[in-house]
């Protein structure tokens, strides 16, 4: 189980070691339920059900916690806009946030903690921030005060906000004692949600309900925290603050994970590009395996560009490696070197994997073994069923499922096409090609010969 992941905290490639040997304890933050979750939360969320899978797959016992924010100033505002309950509001799309996760195949999660649900919790860690010096009270509510904490910019290496902080959230009031200064407990306004508590009534901050939660949850250290880059600063960097802070431990978390950011059609998303895709829009566009392809088959920590032009490379490569799975032979008996050449290859795959989880390079082996297997004069049996099975259990990229299609017609066809094309009457060899297609029979003519396959669609022959 020798995996080793890029640490944000320490900027290396470092083994990955829990806490507990084989046990990881992991939370990555999750979404502000006020609008529908876009494929830029699908990008993150994808790349790290894929670690929790592969965690699993090589042995480790994992708990995978997720947060809800369902109290935020971003939810009050949009609720405000509609006339709404903001708690009502959360509760939709943190609704509608789950369906899109299980339509992407996202299913690792095994705890969603939402804020609403913690608040004893975020009230008690304030209270020991003040306890230890570290909060102080203003007219609009409680601060971390930045000067108590030495190790503030650890993680990001910086320590003040900038322009450029799409997440920063800062909380403006002239009297806070430093400028980075950030509201735990925030006062009742008129209109909106609160609380009454022994830190008056009024709701919590963004970066204490996360810390809240992990705690309640984990305790006041673990093994590993994830998400998208742009939440490096100053949110994680909140959380360290504010954790490591209360409890006197260091450090809060043994290793920071973070996914590279998302661009469409060439540019940052926005709705006011006119490129701002929901998860639901791009589910629309092709199967969900094709997203996951797209996400997984990139460096996790690499920015990516989704085009329609991507969505069809995955498309593309997808169909590859379903085409091997149509061919496999369960009845056969493999020589040797067949099962080898697929051991062989899982080997690889589980090689690149280890290292900071080289997708892309694990995929380059898998797509190594489907063209030897193509240029093999025998079908492929169970050891390549076994091979893709495995892959797939961690990828969910590529569907395996047995179809029901008349082969035989299939081949008799091409057949009369190839003849056809050989006397050169291509319109007869077309109308063959489009009655192919339209059965959900995608061809193509290699120097090989013809091979064909499935299309996303399931088809039956007749």
């Amino acid at each position: 189980m020798a995996i080793a992941l890029y640490n944000t905290l320490t900027r290396r490639v470092e083994p990955l070691e829990p806490m507990t040997p084989g046990v990881v304890r992991m939370f990555v933050c999750g979404p502000t339920v006020y609008d529908l979750a876009h494929v830029g939360h699908a990008k993150t969320y994808t790349q790290f059900d894929f670690l929790a899978r592969y965690l699993r797959a090589r042995g480790f016992e994992v708990t995978y916690a997720q947060n809800i924010t369902d109290i935020d100033d971003k939810i009050i505002r949009r609720a405000a806009e509609s006339g709404r309950d903001p708690r009502d509001l959360a509760a939709e799309f943190e609704d509608a946030y789950r369906q899109d996760m299980a339509a992407l195949g996202n299913t690792s999660v095994d705890v969603y903690a939402r804020a609403l649900d913690h608040i004893d919790e975020i009230v008690a860690q304030v209270h020991a921030l003040i306890e230890r010096g570290h909060a102080y009270q203003l007219d609009d509510g409680w601060y971390f005060d930045l000067s108590t904490f030495s190790g503030y910019g650890k993680l990001s290496r910086r320590t003040e906000v900038t322009e450029e902080d799409s997440v920063a959230r800062i909380d403006e009031n002239d009297a806070k004692r430093n400028r980075g200064d950030f509201a735990l407990w925030k006062a009742r306004k008129p209109g909106e949600p609160f609380w009454d508590t022994p830190l008056g009534p009024g709701r919590p901050g963004w970066h204490i309900e996360d810390t809240a939660i992990t705690e309640a949850l984990f305790g006041p250290q673990y093994d590993l925290h994830g998400g998208a880059v742009d939440l490096i600063f100053p949110h994680h960097e909140a959380e360290i603050a504010q954790m490591e802070a209360a409890s006197g431990k260091e450090p809060l978390v043994r290793h920071w994970v973070h996914t590279g950011l998302l661009r469409v059609d060439g540019a940052k998303m926005s709705k006011s590009s006119g490129n701002f895709l929901t998860v639901h829009d791009a589910l629309a566009m092709g199967d969900y395996r094709t997203l996951r392809y797209a996400f997984l088959s990139q460096h996790y920590r690499s920015s990516m560009e989704l085009s329609a032009t991507v969505l069809e490379q995955a498309r593309g490569a997808r169909r590859r490696v379903e085409n091997l799975a149509r061919q496999i032979d369960r009845s056969i008996e493999e020589p040797t070197a067949a099962i080898d050449a697929a051991e062989a290859t899982w080997a690889t795959m589980i090689e690149r994997l280890d290292d900071d989880l080289d997708t892309s390079a694990a995929l380059a082996a898998l797509f190594e073994y489907v063209r030897e297997q193509n240029r093999s004069s025998h079908r492929p049996g169970p050891s390549a069923e076994r091979l893709l099975q495995r892959v797939n259990d961690v990828f969910d990229t590529f569907d395996l499922a047995t179809r029901t299609v008349d082969d035989s017609e299939i081949e008799a066809a091409l057949a009369r096409r190839t003849e056809l094309r050989k006397a050169r009457d291509f319109a007869g060899a077309d109308q063959i090609r489009d009655a192919l297609t339209e059965k959900g029979i995608v061809i193509e003519d290699t120097a090989g010969g013809t091979r064909w396959w499935l299309a996303d669609t399931v088809v039956s022959g007749g």
